[in-house]
């Protein structure tokens, strides 16, 4: 029960690094990066030398859009 919640809960603001949101999705890291790669995902930021996130405003627009295609 505990970790469907955890899976499920994607922040509304800010950003999420790579590992945390393919286990937020529950896909790997490779899937999250082959989806970017294609288009799937919005593509993330880069905000620093060694840091990209993803914005959770774009995550959580793209989510929507995924529910309603369904």
């Amino acid at each position: 029960m505990g970790n469907m919640k955890e899976q499920s809960a994607i922040p509304t603001t800010g950003y999420i690094r790579r590992y945390r949101m393919a286990v937020m999705l529950g896909i790997s890291v490779a899937t999250l990066d082959r989806w970017v790669r294609n288009g799937t995902l919005p593509k993330p930021t880069k905000l620093g030398e060694k840091i990209t996130a993803f914005d959770a405003v774009e995550i959580n627009q793209w989510l929507e859009k995924r529910r309603n295609s369904i």
